[in-house]
């Protein structure tokens, strides 16, 4: 499977859509869609990307570049949830978003790999 067919397929995944449902929203056939995903057609054109990229939320860019990552524009496109703490982010004062922070990392230290704490010997 070719590097763009591979995160259409995971994208499309990600958002509960068949090959119909994605070709219906590119307004491409599914032929199209199945034969990115698999591989086939490695280097879709243009205008191909951009209908897919519209439908998966995402840009062109996260489509074609060799990243798995996805950039923060793409992931708030993306994903609802990520949209919604970004916009209750806004509105929040600096205290709250130093707090959110606060918590942010707390999460990010619950997924440290185990005998990493913080009581290093040595």
């Amino acid at each position: 499977m070719g590097e763009i067919g591979s995160k259409v397929e995971a994208l499309r995944s990600k958002l509960g859509m068949t090959q119909k449902n994605l070709a219906d929203a590119a307004g491409i056939p599914q032929a199209t869609v199945s034969r990115i995903e698999r591989g086939i057609i490695q280097q879709p054109r243009l205008e191909v990307l951009r209908k897919l990229a519209n439908a998966l939320h995402v840009t062109v860019d996260y489509l074609i570049d060799q990243t798995q990552q996805m950039s923060a524009a793409d992931t708030l496109a993306a994903d609802n949830r990520a949209a919604a703490i970004f916009r209750g982010y806004q509105d929040m004062s600096e205290e709250e978003k130093a707090e959110l922070m606060t918590f942010v990392r707390f999460l990010q230290s619950k997924k440290a790999p185990k005998g990493r704490s913080g009581g290093d010997k040595g």
